[in-house]
């Protein structure tokens, strides 16, 4: 009696656990029911499924195809224009393992085949297919002995692509773009008829293949050629929106100041007329404004303006004629930087430094110095600042007392900077200088540097700075020399420009990211302009120095070759984290090459790029890209 309440009891349980389960899975249907799951997310609202050759899949049209016809050699990119084409398409790749066994008797069988027709072939004194069977038996025969070395593997592929399109019309034309492309290669796409459902479903992402009949046998070596792993990606996380890959269709990302990514923040770009230089170099520097990087632009041509006023920067006319004034001769204090460019705390002025940029700048306008000139024109140009009081300490900067200047009338109060030296400071003092001495060569000198004393043709670098130029709160500050004679005052005008910005811009703020901009920069490097020593020597110091100060220099030129011929031009190259080339001229192609040796195809995307096009050399990697520009974007850089 016992034992069968004890089992009545057991079957109750169950019977309630039972009916606990039921209720439960009844309350979870009862719930999906009025749930939405990831499903119903990405699920198009509709399928049409009516057509052989292609179906519609909410408001796209779809094609889908087998690739079933393959070239009898395949290399790494032979499926480039399948995998990189301009259009909206998804490929997959199935790839399945062959049974080496069975594929070793199947490939015995083949060579038993083609050696036994060569044979029937030869008897009967019939050429013309001799050549074609021998190489087949060769070919079988490598291959055997290739898979019974276990040196290669045999599988099974299959190549499943769908195109999308907005239209019927839209999709026919792409797909017969896409053909004609593929054909070059002797790529062959079929369109499933009448399984487009099945073909469309196997070039999903759900790896499940749809299509069991349209597979073909490749060796690894063939299997490797098929996949892009060849195609560079510039995505740094934080980086400035600088283009679309070509071959990939991602964005470029670069992110110039993060030192664990670029050895430094320098920047070349190289391209002839028309092939989107200024362009490009607007856009970055228009983007790069937005992640707090300023930047200064020494513009020879005038044509960044429109940018320099759309960022509510400043615009400064150096020519005879323009109210705005720089003098050569600023000195700055410089915040003192650690080897890693943090600053330190301390400041100090160093005259060693400004007094070799001023000589170089005497050289220029001279024309050149020999060493005996430039030994005396160095003394005579310390001697300038000394007389004036300034020392390497910050402090003789400012005036400490207050005192009235009766020349100009100008009150100088406690604190405020002293009245700097100038032009006419300098040369005073060379004249006593070559006239104590009794030397010849200098008096020379002196005479030939009358022309840029003030009241002389050349005078408008013999003054005090303005000061209305704000390198404190302008984003962008671009100094047009487009106005200045080219032979003579451009290459002088070009080089004060960049070694006032550097005293005034880049030795300030070492914590703020800062970029100099040199448009056509081929006049500091060109043998044919006077001074061309020293304007290049000052552009590799910038070059080699600006990393410590937080900055990079940014070259642009249309003339590869004047880099390429001045030693001092290479040295600026080399210390280029990233080169950028837009489309080259054929006289510059091979100089380009020959340096950072571009493969032939690198070669012919340069000869043959069009606007806007571009290949990003970065250390051992290369990308080829595209300066994608917004339409509020291109109206910002081109408005006057």
């Amino acid at each position: 009696m016992k034992l069968i309440k004890r089992k009545k009891e057991k079957t109750k349980e169950k019977d309630n656990k039972k009916v606990d389960i039921e209720t439960k899975e009844t309350d979870k249907k009862t719930l999906k029911k009025g749930s939405r799951d990831i499903k119903d997310f990405f699920a198009p609202p509709s399928f049409d499924r009516s057509h052989p050759d292609y179906i519609k899949v909410g408001n796209k049209y779809v094609r889908s195809f087998v690739v079933n016809g393959f070239p009898s050699i395949v290399s790494v990119g032979w499926l480039d224009n399948l995998y990189n084409y301009e259009g909206d398409m998804d490929t997959a790749l199935y790839i399945e393992p062959a049974d080496e066994r069975s594929a070793l008797e199947e490939l015995t069988n083949k060579i038993t085949q083609f050696e036994a027709q060569l044979a029937t072939e030869m008897e009967k004194g019939n050429i013309k297919n001799i050549t074609r069977l021998q190489n087949n038996v060769q070919s079988l025969y490598a291959q055997r002995e290739r898979l019974e070395q276990n040196y290669e593997n045999l599988f099974y592929i299959q190549i499943v692509s769908n195109l999308y399109a907005d239209s019927e019309d839209e999709l026919n034309k792409q797909a017969q773009m896409l053909d004609n492309k593929l054909k070059g290669r002797r790529v062959n796409l079929m369109p499933a008829y009448l399984r487009q459902d099945d073909s469309y479903k196997s070039a999903l992402p759900f790896g499940k293949n749809y299509l069991g009949d349209a597979y073909r046998n490749f060796n690894s070596g063939a299997l490797t050629a098929c996949f892009p792993f060849y195609n560079s990606e510039i995505s740094h996380p934080d980086g400035v929106f600088t283009g679309v890959n070509l071959a990939t269709m991602t964005p470029v990302l670069i992110d110039f100041y993060d030192r664990n990514l670029l050895p430094n923040s320098n920047l070349t770009v190289f391209g002839k007329s028309g092939s989107g230089k200024t362009f490009f170099v607007s856009l970055l520097t228009l983007r790069s404004t937005l992640k707090g990087v300023r930047t200064v632009i020494i513009d020879p041509e005038g044509e960044y303006r429109g940018l320099t006023k759309a960022v509510g920067g400043t615009h400064v006319y150096i020519a005879p004629d323009s109210p705005t004034k720089i003098n050569p001769f600023d000195l700055e204090e410089e915040d003192e930087t650690d080897d890693d460019g943090k600053p330190t705390g301390y400041k100090v002025v160093k005259i060693k430094d400004k007094v070799s940029d001023v000589l170089n700048l005497i050289a220029v306008m001279a024309g050149g110095l020999t060493r005996e000139q430039e030994s005396l024109v160095s003394t005579v140009i310390a001697e300038t600042y000394t007389d004036k009081g300034f020392t390497e300490d910050p402090k003789s900067l400012y005036i400490t007392e207050p005192s009235f200047n009766k020349e100009t009338g100008e009150f100088y109060h406690q604190g405020k900077k002293k009245p700097m030296p100038t032009f006419s400071d300098f040369h005073n003092k060379l004249v006593q200088f070559a006239e104590e001495s009794n030397n010849d060569e200098l008096k020379s000198l002196a005479n030939s540097l009358i022309m840029f004393k003030k009241g002389e043709v050349y005078d408008m670098f013999d003054c005090q700075t303005s000061a209305d130029i704000d390198f404190k709160n302008s984003p962008v500050i671009t100094f047009d020399i487009s106005q200045l004679e080219e032979s003579i005052l451009r290459p002088i005008g070009m080089y004060i420009a960049l070694t006032w910005t550097w005293e005034k811009f880049i030795k300030k703020n070492p914590e703020v990211q800062k970029r100099i901009v040199a448009d056509e920069a081929w006049m500091l490097v060109n043998k044919n302009m006077a001074g061309y020593e020293y304007t290049s020597a000052f552009l590799d110091k910038a070059a080699r120095r600006i990393r410590k100060r937080n900055g990079g220099l940014l070259v642009a030129s249309q003339n590869f070759l004047e880099f390429e011929n001045n030693e001092l031009g290479k040295a600026v190259l080399t210390n280029a984290s990233m080169n950028i080339f837009l489309k080259q001229d054929a006289s510059d192609i091979d100089a380009v090459s020959d340096t950072f040796k571009l493969s032939q195809g690198e070669k012919n995307f340069l000869l043959t790029a069009k606007t806007g096009e571009m290949l990003i050399k970065m250390g051992e990697e290369s990308s080829i890209a595209y300066a994608l520009s917004f339409p509020y974007e291109k109206a910002l850089i081109t408005q006057k």
